[in-house]
């Protein structure tokens, strides 16, 4: 029973990772299933065993990119520090983490550039907006206790800081998904940080 467990996460992997290089290659819209099947050598009928749909197979890629983001923020918060040493170390772990897993860099750049609208992927798209406007008042959080604790000026908006931030985090991913062979973004990431932790604690 145990290895006929380990086949089925085996064979779902596989199917993911044929998803990802399918709709990489094609865009969302144009990929279908057969194509998928045919890229992870099985049938249609096992990937609708594990995943109901074409869209199922998208928003599972979608889930554990942005639980591997979570971690990584997570653990870049835990370790403490002043806001500004927390900050740069969500940017640059961030960053860092994009560039040194190929599969994750996919990922975003599917979800970024690759998609498209579609009526099936409403439920996810509007979870995602949802999610993000959490997000933003998280981070909104984490802004307005340095500004109680005198580490960024009084007079700035803890909201728009925290949209400030985001925006930037994810401009400067989606910059580097642009073309990769640019700029090394992890090597890069110290320095951008930097600009913008720095910027926010001068005003």
């Amino acid at each position: 029973m145990r290895r006929t467990k380990e086949e089925a996460t085996q064979t779902r992997q596989m199917i993911l990772d044929a998803a990802l290089t399918i709709f990489s290659k094609q865009g969302y819209q144009a990929a279908r299933l057969q194509e998928i099947a045919e890229a992870a050598g099985v049938t249609r009928g096992a990937i609708y065993h594990h995943f109901e749909s074409k869209a199922g197979l998208y928003i599972t890629l979608i889930e554990q990119a942005s639980e591997q983001f979570d971690a990584v923020i997570a653990q870049a918060i835990t370790e403490g520090g002043t806001f500004q040493q927390v900050g740069t170390r969500v940017l640059v772990n961030a960053w860092t983490c994009l560039e040194e897993d190929p599969h994750l860099a996919k990922v975003v750049e599917l979800f970024n550039f690759k998609t498209g609208f579609t009526s099936e992927l409403a439920e996810i798209n509007q979870r995602r907006e949802d999610e993000s406007e959490t997000l933003v008042n998280y981070v909104a959080g984490f802004m307005r206790q340095a500004i109680e604790d005198g580490e960024l000026g009084a007079d700035l908006d803890p909201v728009i800081t925290a949209r400030a931030f985001i925006a930037y985090q994810n401009g400067v991913m989606n910059l580097w998904l642009t073309n990769q062979e640019a700029f090394s973004l992890k090597k890069s990431a110290p320095a951008l940080a930097a600009i913008f932790m720095q910027g926010i604690a001068a005003v």
